[in-house]
């Protein structure tokens, strides 16, 4: 785990926007050992509140990029214009912190690994923007991500079914991807046709108030052994696919010309 945190010359945290300079720090030791804590690189930081929004933004941004895969930042002070760059458009977690440094790195890894139990969806940043992702579960070789999607698409950012799943299906190596959510968005089973994977769906609860939608690659062997099955698909998802349709049309069209 790496967390940065901004400090004074003394080394206590203190306020971006205060003489100082950021700290990139990484944990060596796994649990259940208790934390030592590397200090990766040390990077002066100075801005004030005079500066305007595209100043700020440009010095946040160029600070982010040398915080590698870092998203954790302790300082004194969690508002103003820096710490909502840092929040919403690099999808940094933001912690106030005073006293040693080593306690507050502590009590941040602690804490972020309370959050991460109850994590609903990942970050990933697309476009400059923080956008929800499915959650890796688990162990890393088996490949099983998570998400909630509605909680998901009431992210501040404000992304659609759509932004939230087709980069994640298009792009990440998965075997098994577990989607809940309260429907079907309606271009699931089209899209999951093009992709060449295969899906179920059941029930969350007795209710009825909610689907778990379970997404397997077609070229796993667990996407093999399943056909796609998805419960609350209306009358519109039992339709072709309309890439499907329009390829056939054409196809027909050039028997015709024949």
């Amino acid at each position: 785990m790496k967390i940065a945190a901004y400090v004074n010359s003394r080394g206590n945290p203190v306020s971006l926007y205060e003489p100082g300079a950021l700290r990139l720090y990484e944990a060596e030791n796994l649990p259940p050992a208790p934390p030592s804590w590397r200090l990766v690189r040390e990077i002066p930081f100075a801005v004030d509140r005079t500066m305007g929004l595209p100043a700020v933004k440009a010095a946040v941004h160029a600070l982010g990029a040398q915080l590698e895969d870092c998203r954790s930042l302790v300082s004194g002070e969690v508002r103003g214009m820096i710490y909502t760059v840092f929040q919403e458009e690099l999808g940094f977690t933001t912690w106030k912190s005073t006293g040693p440094l080593v306690q507050q790195l502590d009590s941040v890894q602690a804490r972020e690994k309370e959050q991460a139990a109850q994590k609903r969806f990942d970050l990933i940043s697309l476009a400059g923007k923080p956008m929800p992702t499915p959650l890796l579960i688990g162990d890393p070789r088996e490949g099983s991500f998570w998400i909630d999607l509605k909680e998901a698409l009431e992210h501040p950012s404000g992304p659609t079914s759509r932004q939230i799943l087709i980069p994640f299906l298009e792009k990440i190596p998965f075997r098994k991807l577990e989607i809940v959510c309260d429907h079907l968005p309606k271009w699931l089973a089209w899209e999951l046709e093009r992709l060449d994977m295969s899906a179920e769906s059941d029930l969350v609860d007795v209710t009825g108030n909610g689907l778990r939608v379970t997404v397997y690659p077609r070229n796993t062997p667990e996407g093999r052994a399943r056909k796609v099955g998805l419960l609350g698909a209306g009358p519109a998802l039992c339709l072709p696919c309309p890439r499907e349709k329009r390829r056939r049309a054409a196809d027909l069209q050039d028997i015709t010309d024949l």
